[in-house]
């Protein structure tokens, strides 16, 4: 059950975001009925924007671990080749756009995009979108299906903790727009995100077998990099076309193997 530790944390922050939107909810709607004098000091960042900067750096620190796990320098070279292949396919593909592209048509058909409609349904699908789609949740669940049976191991569950911190801020801020239905959201990341973790354990004697692993830790910190710089506003991109990078060393390490060389 500890490989499902990081799925767990990221259900509860879902609610306790959620708890905290209401909250600011409800005292916003009182604020307006009467509200005080301005403030004398000067206008601050929104909180949520802050927060990302700082989960930003957060990122950096923890996806140090995995970039120096590489052993050798072929692991290396598996891990940038795995980079640029996965980049091509991810482009040609367009799938950070495709995947844009899902969650634009799945609002136009709970309620448009315009948030002061508040549409509950339009709230439970942009939240389960936020929360389940992106590279932090497949780089996440192949980390925790990593933990080893009977003890707790925080090392593998970083990034779904970190995801957890964000999907925190994300639960607040969607809570005060659509109110309570965001919450519902959590049910799904439970099985969506569950079922990954599950799919990564069974994989998971093929990767250690196959020596793809330490590859496959330096690809997904390489995505979280990336993750990180988008959190900070320093670069855009596009880090979806980045996901096919993921599953390439497990293909080139199998067939290093198959052929004798030592990876």
């Amino acid at each position: 059950m500890w490989k499902y530790f990081g799925v767990f944390c990221n259900v509860a922050t879902v609610v306790l975001g959620g708890c905290l939107g209401l909250l600011i909810r409800s005292r916003h709607k009182k604020s307006t009925t009467g509200g005080k004098g301005a403030s004398s000091f000067p206008a601050r960042d929104p909180l949520p924007e802050t927060m990302m900067t700082c989960l930003g750096f957060c990122t950096v620190f923890a996806a140090m671990g995995g970039l120096v796990g590489v052993e050798s320098g072929a692991q290396a070279l598996i891990c940038v080749a795995s980079m640029v292949l996965g980049l091509l396919i991810g482009w040609a593909l367009r799938l950070d756009d495709r995947i844009n592209r899902l969650g634009d048509l799945a609002l136009a058909k709970t309620g448009g995009g315009d948030p002061d409609q508040a549409n509950p349904a339009q709230g439970v699908v942009t939240a389960c979108l936020l929360f389940c789609i992106g590279s932090m949740t497949v780089l996440g669940s192949f980390e925790s299906a990593g933990n080893p049976a009977g003890h707790l191991d925080l090392n593998c569950h970083t990034t779904l903790l970190i995801k957890s911190m964000l999907d925190f801020v994300s639960s607040t801020c969607l809570t005060v727009t659509y109110g309570l239905s965001v919450m519902a959201s959590a049910a799904f990341v439970l099985v969506f995100q569950g079922a990954l973790v599950l799919l990564a354990s069974v994989l998971q004697p093929f990767l250690e077998r196959t020596g793809a692993l330490p590859a496959v830790n330096c690809v997904g910190s390489m995505i979280l990099l990336a993750i990180a710089l988008n959190l900070m506003n320093i670069k855009k991109i596009k880090t979806a076309d980045y996901l096919p990078a993921l599953f390439l060393p497990i293909l080139i390490c199998w067939a290093l193997t198959a052929m004798g060389a030592a990876v």
